[in-house]
């Protein structure tokens, strides 16, 4: 299925509430005031793999990086990883 400019922005919007979430889990205890993922950054999240498709062609389409599995936890999660923009286009 071939997503529009539109709903690969929402996609992506939709990864980046779970990575952001990610990244303030690993913050635990190491700071009062947890600061938010910037998008640019390299993120991990974890995801129903019914979404891994809608999810990786979001992020190549804003990050330009690969979405890839590192780990599946269970049939309905897992955790993926991109590399970000920083990492894939340079600073």
């Amino acid at each position: 299925m071939k997503h529009t400019t539109e709903q690969k922005r929402d996609n992506f919007a939709e990864f980046y509430k779970l990575a952001n979430k990610m990244h303030h889990f690993r913050q635990f205890g190491l700071a009062k005031n947890k600061e938010d993922l910037h998008w640019k950054d390299e993120m991990y999240a974890v995801i129903n793999p019914k979404d891994f498709n809608k999810f990786a062609d979001a992020v190549a389409f804003v990050c330009g990086s690969p979405l890839e599995v590192e780990e599946k936890l269970t049939y309905k999660k897992m955790v993926v990883y991109a590399s970000g923009y920083w990492n894939c286009i340079g600073q």
